[in-house]
């Protein structure tokens, strides 16, 4: 009995096993720019297919949706995420002016040009077009339970991606670590995106040197069988096909390459090489993604009998059930934050950072939220290369790193209008951190009103400062009445001002202080008798004002939502008291604007600005004047109206309601048609009394990185001719 017992134990084992384990299947996904959409569609037909997949590895775009693919997002849920995009803004540092500082608003579309400067040299270094901030938000929130220092072996799919180190030239393999920081370093395109630090190494796209890591998957995953999608983009063109700069990088690159490629290519088993043309790398564009997409899916459907034959090679049965896969973290979903903190911020920032994000400890928060808070952040413009990550599972700490920025630089806008011809602004500011924040501006202006502005801010926060200026200023202005020339005044103006700002909110400023003024006339031109009844003379005043200021317009210049609302109170002395003997000589002003989207290419804007002066012998620089396309052109209650080109003086008490409808004809191309009509009496319980004053212009406007390209027809009842207008560049 033991004898066959024994005998039947050596027949089992010589018997070959019922069920051989089935091979391990790795994927490899190229480098391509927006050319790696087309990844998705490959990834639902092998999807579709039943295709397990054991191990992946990425460059570059291939790294994003492989990374993706890896911590649990289905092929339809990256495809939805790539379309929900605005790729115009990840791919570029902006930040949505709604969550800029009220600072940084001002700040915005002013320069064409700057330049930081600093004590270290890397305050002096611009290291890149792009600093990748929005990418690594991006990464940042769709990588949750992923931030921190982890064994990408342990993702629900085992993961890698290449960079290259540029120090030691060598290519940089990511097993681990922070997934968002390796997404963001197998796509950091020498000199379109900053490279990223770690260690002692400067990483870039992996795609310089391994484009197609094949043998990252054979080799390190100990893939069996490969899988490949490549993009094209490191075959080596013909003659006819290198005609531009471009053209040439891109062979040069390609040949660096070559050799790792074509090895890499010979140990894919199927390889899938989606018809991608005529798009490129940079067609993030929501057709051109599409397009990608659906090309994917094509080129895979058909090698769809290679792809079944190839279950049958993995040893897959017809019976076996496909790995459920694990959900990752949306957009929607909440989470408990139990602790806050600011790594590399400094400690007497920590409260105003934590108020400005509008996070709370000890609270429930949502990856939006959280995107939004960093955004929030890197609008203060106080500190750069903000990331975050969570630690912990149900009760998280969420660490902020960022590094300190300095916001020292020159600055250079250049405009051109058909009334000041040219114009250029220079603005000089040293950022010095001291126990206290504190800056220092110097601004000149050229132009037919020149200025020098000088301004000394100390910050006991980024947020409230109290601000000392002086500035000097030379105009030389033309004053119209009903149209024509009435009167030509050149003067210098000398303002000193001391002054509080709260911005403690993201939309909404409060402005108050004391200021001396001081106007040396020259005598006046008059070419006609109309305006000869002012006084005008040299004089100073002392002033007191307050603002307050609440604005949610989306863009400066073409806003599409929002709104803004400014009021503002100046109280007029010559004395500290009175002026000219009078107790109370002020003005009121106020100032409305919304946009009222109908269709995401038409709004109607409609806008109310008025000013009331109050009191007796109020001096000539504070008059009611109204004319142009800008708030403050000559004077700085100067109020802007459809139709008048020039100054014109109005009566005590103004009221302009303007109803602008702007239709947008393509990406940056705007048509606008404006009306508007004013009353001006000198008694402001009969302004509805008092004169009418109407007028309209139609005009068309280029949005151009250098500023609005604008031309424009006007006319109104205060003259007879049709006045146009043209103009180039921010406003200032």
């Amino acid at each position: 009995m033991r004898k066959a017992l024994y005998f039947l134990l050596i027949i089992l084992f010589m018997l070959p096993p019922c069920a051989a384990e089935r091979k391990r299947v790795g994927l490899v996904l190229g480098g391509g720019g927006a050319k790696g959409a087309a990844h998705i569609g490959v990834l639902k037909v092998l999807e579709e297919a039943g295709i397990p997949i054991d191990y992946i590895a990425g460059t570059s775009m291939g790294a994003i949706v492989g990374g993706l693919y890896a911590v649990g997002y289905s092929a339809n849920e990256i495809d939805s995420l790539v379309k929900l995009q605005d790729w115009n803004l990840l791919l570029s540092d902006r930040v949505k002016r709604s969550n800029l500082s009220f600072p940084e608003k001002e700040n915005s579309e002013r320069y064409i040009i700057s330049l930081p400067f600093g004590k270290s040299k890397e305050e002096r270094t611009i290291s890149g077009m792009i600093q990748g901030q929005n990418l690594q938000n991006l990464f940042s929130g769709l990588t949750i339970g992923y931030h921190d220092s982890l064994d990408f072996d342990q993702l629900p799919i085992p993961f890698a991606c290449v960079a290259v180190d540029i120090v030691r030239g060598e290519e940089h393999v990511f097993r681990g670590g922070s997934l968002p920081l390796a997404l963001r370093a197998s796509m950091a395109i020498p000199a379109v995106f900053s490279p990223v630090k770690q260690d002692s190494m400067i990483l870039v796209d992996g795609g310089l040197n391994n484009n197609y890591p094949a043998d990252i998957a054979k080799n390190i995953g100990k893939a069996d069988i490969i899988i490949g999608v490549d993009l094209g983009t490191s075959d080596l063109k013909e003659q006819d096909n290198i005609k531009s700069a471009s053209d040439v990088v891109g062979q040069i690159v390609a040949l660096y390459g070559n050799k790792k490629y074509e090895e890499n290519k010979r140990q894919t088993d199927l390889l899938i090489r989606p018809r991608l043309d005529p798009y490129n790398s940079a067609s993030f564009s929501r057709p051109a993604l599409d397009t990608l997409i659906q090309r994917g899916e094509q080129a895979a459907r058909q090698q769809w009998d290679e792809i079944i034959a190839l279950k049958t090679r993995i040893g897959i049965t017809d019976d076996e059930v496909p790995i459920q896969r694990q959900s990752p973290t949306f957009a929607t979903d909440t989470f408990h934050i139990r602790h806050i903190h600011f790594e590399g911020a400094d400690p007497k920032d920590q409260s105003w950072l934590l108020k400005i994000s509008g996070l709370k400890e000890n609270s429930d928060l949502t990856v939006q939220q959280l995107q939004d808070a960093v955004s929030i952040l890197v609008g203060t413009n106080a500190y750069r290369n903000i990331n975050y990550k969570l630690i912990g599972d149900k009760n998280r700490d969420l660490i902020f790193n960022m590094q300190d920025k300095t916001n020292s630089a020159i600055n250079v806008g250049v405009r051109f209008d058909s009334e000041d011809i040219v114009a250029a602004l220079l603005n000089v500011t040293y950022d010095y951190k001291a126990r206290y924040h504190s800056k220092i501006a110097l601004t000149g202006r050229i132009g037919k009103r020149a200025y020098g502005r000088l301004d000394y801010a100390i910050e006991r926060s980024p947020l409230r400062n109290i601000n000392f200026s002086y500035m000097f200023d030379y105009n030389n202005t033309d004053i119209n009445y009903h149209g024509k020339k009435n009167m030509n005044t050149t003067f210098r103006h000398h303002l000193l001002e001391v002054g509080y700002t709260d911005v403690n909110w993201l939309s909404f400023k409060l402005n108050l202080g004391v200021r001396y003024e001081y106007f040396d006339f020259n005598t006046p031109l008059y070419t006609t008798d109309h305006l000869q009844t002012f006084d005008i003379r040299s004089k100073g005043y002392i002033n007191y004002f307050l603002s307050a200021h609440l604005e949610t317009l989306d863009r400066n210049y073409f806003p599409s939502k929002g709104v803004s609302l400014k009021a503002d109170y100046t109280i007029y002395t010559d004395n500290f008291v009175t002026n000219e003997g009078h107790t109370l000589t002020s003005a009121l002003g106020l100032n409305f604007k919304a946009v009222l989207p109908v269709t995401s290419h038409f709004s109607f804007i409609p806008a109310v600005n008025g000013r009331v002066l109050i009191g007796n012998d109020h001096g000539f620089p504070y008059l009611n004047m109204a004319g142009g396309e800008q708030f403050g052109k000559y004077f700085q209650q100067q109020l802007p109206f459809a139709g008048i080109s020039h100054v014109e003086i109005f009566n005590n008490s103004l009221i302009i309601a303007q109803l602008t409808c702007r239709q947008r004809i393509s990406q940056n191309h705007y048509i606008s048609l404006i009306a508007n009509y004013a009353l001006h009496h000198d008694n402001l319980f009969e302004l509805l009394k008092g004169e009418s004053v109407w007028g309209g212009s139609l005009g068309y406007a280029y949005n151009s990185i250098a500023g609005p390209l604008s031309a424009s027809l006007g006319l109104s009842n205060r003259n007879k001719n049709v006045q146009f207008n043209l103009n180039l560049g921010f406003f200032f």
